[in-house]
């Protein structure tokens, strides 16, 4: 598996696919594939397009590993992403698959403590990434679409405590 380089200056198995203006139409068109902007404006996709790019990923490329810190989301357009937790130093345990239209990484992005699973490209993909700097623009220079964004996140993470809080109960 490649490992994938937290800067984001040479992210390894990842190629870049569009960012900047001459590709802003694309990443619109990728967002509106995304279930967390299925309620935004063409006018709020497009100012986020300006703060994201996107992201090609070879199969088995590392988007995430356990206990890293890496300060970015995820947010799949095409293929499936693999999410795996450490059971012990030799094993892990697959947790659920990521399919397009989904995102991953939103704990990162709003606290920026190390990663609590694993995440590999289980086959190619196109991402949109977003980094923790990039919501800290967003939020300065469109705060009403910094607010939603947020309430965004919020609201995904609830429904994913609850579901794992479900989980949680069924087996004790």
């Amino acid at each position: 598996m490649a490992a994938v380089n937290p800067n984001f200056n040479d992210l390894e198995g990842l190629t870049l696919v569009s960012s900047g203006e001459l590709f802003k139409d694309q990443l619109i068109t990728m967002l509106e594939f995304v279930q967390m902007f299925d309620d935004f404006s063409e006018q709020e996709r497009s100012s986020l397009a300006n703060f994201l790019k996107a992201y090609e990923a070879e199969k088995g490329t590392v988007l995430y590993r356990e206990g890293d810190s890496v300060g970015h989301m995820c947010l799949l357009v095409e293929g499936k992403l693999e999410v795996y937790k450490d059971v012990d130093l030799t094993h892990n345990k697959k947790l659920a698959e990521i399919c397009p239209g989904m995102s991953i990484g939103e704990m990162s992005v709003i606290d920026g403590l190390p990663n609590s699973a694993t995440v590999v490209a289980g086959e190619p993909s196109v991402l949109i990434l977003m980094t923790r700097e990039d919501l800290q623009l967003i939020t300065h220079s469109h705060p009403q679409l910094g607010i939603k964004l947020l309430w965004r996140f919020a609201n995904l993470l609830s429904q994913r405590l609850r579901h794992t809080s479900g989980r949680l109960i069924d087996r004790l």
